[in-house]
């Protein structure tokens, strides 16, 4: 008797929960029940009573039905707030604030309770902190420390990055390799497109073992992001730059070029992301003296929003000074943290 009774009061509380649940239906027929945590372009999250929050794919997605008042962005860039999404045959429906209603289908959504920035409230900061770090004890006592920096603020408007790089190597005792990089950006974006933006850049960069005491370069540029998704993140960026470079032993040297950056990364395998990364400097006066840094990795994430990283650097400078190659190779395996 008290089994059927506490049985009796678990399918009450389920028939309640189920009530005043949201409900989720797939072009293939089935039904979900449940809560409408969020949605973007990776997926529509869906918590669940016996899997938890799950991601389902948009277009496995007929509609969209909540019981609870949620914030919606259209992909016309039109937003409801605190609105319930209702049913009415095929359609899906919310009410204006004139208490119009709205038909729309499902792929009309683009995010469902969005990030405060993605409405135009404030700014969402994001980066990561990676360390390379390597340790050899032998007949050659060696010694490697890489530090890298990637800090981003994000508006609906603008963006401003910070990207820093730290090297230092030692080979028994004495230093072989020291050398750093600072590149700060401002990024505006297009009301009309706003995959479209305009930006000024500040690079400084430093190479003890390259001669190379400081090399500076500023300008502006035109960017594009052409892809925002997990598959496939894709922007690239144009623009003119003057570069001064300082050397201790060469002649100093100054001119004007062309500037252009490609970052390129694609997550085909859920939680395993390759990316590919490239900056160059064309030089107009002497086209020899091209500059072309490219980095391509797989990143993958461990817990508590620490990752890992393997990848390749290819550096060229055809403008180094005689006496120091003008390409170097790195290879790297990676700790960092996400956030």
């Amino acid at each position: 008797m008290l089994f059927r009774w506490l049985w009796g009061v678990f399918v009450l509380l389920l028939l309640g929960a189920g009530a005043r649940a949201d409900q989720l239906v797939m072009h293939n027929g089935s039904l979900l029940i449940g809560t409408l945590v969020s949605a973007d372009d990776k997926g529509v999250v869906f918590n669940t009573p016996f899997a938890g929050d799950i991601t389902i794919a948009r277009g496995t997605i007929k509609t969209i039905v909540t019981d609870g008042n949620v914030d919606l962005l259209m992909r016309d860039g039109t937003v409801y707030r605190d609105k319930r999404i209702v049913a009415q045959g095929e359609d899906l429906v919310v009410l204006s604030d004139e208490a119009r209603p709205v038909r729309f289908d499902a792929p009309d959504i683009r995010l469902v309770n969005p990030e405060p920035w993605r409405l135009g409230e404030g700014y969402k900061w994001f980066g990561r902190f990676n360390t390379a770090l390597q340790s050899e004890r032998g007949n050659t006592d060696t010694d490697e420390l890489d530090l890298e920096l990637e800090s981003i603020w994000r508006s609906l408007e603008d963006r401003y990055t910070l990207r820093a790089e730290w090297e230092i190597d030692e080979s028994n005792g004495e230093r072989n390799k020291y050398r750093w990089l600072l590149r700060d950006k401002y990024d505006r974006f297009s009301r009309e497109d706003p995959d479209n933006y305009v930006g000024f850049q500040l690079v400084a960069s430093h190479d003890q073992f390259a001669d190379l005491d400081l090399r500076t370069g500023l300008g502006p540029y035109l960017g594009r992001q052409f892809f925002e998704h997990p598959y496939l993140t894709l922007h690239a960026e144009l623009g003119l730059v003057y570069v001064d470079e300082q050397f201790d032993m060469a002649e100093d040297n100054d001119f004007w070029g062309s500037n252009w950056e490609v970052r390129l990364s694609s997550e085909v395998i859920r939680g395993l992301e390759f990316y590919l990364d490239q900056t160059g400097v064309y030089n107009f006066v002497q086209s020899s003296d091209l500059i072309l840094n490219t980095t391509a990795g797989l990143r993958f994430p461990l817990i508590f929003g620490f990752e890992a990283a393997a990848e390749a650097v290819y550096e060229y400078d055809g403008g180094a000074v005689e006496g120091v190659d003008t390409t170097d190779e790195t290879y790297k395996f990676k700790l960092g943290y996400r956030w």
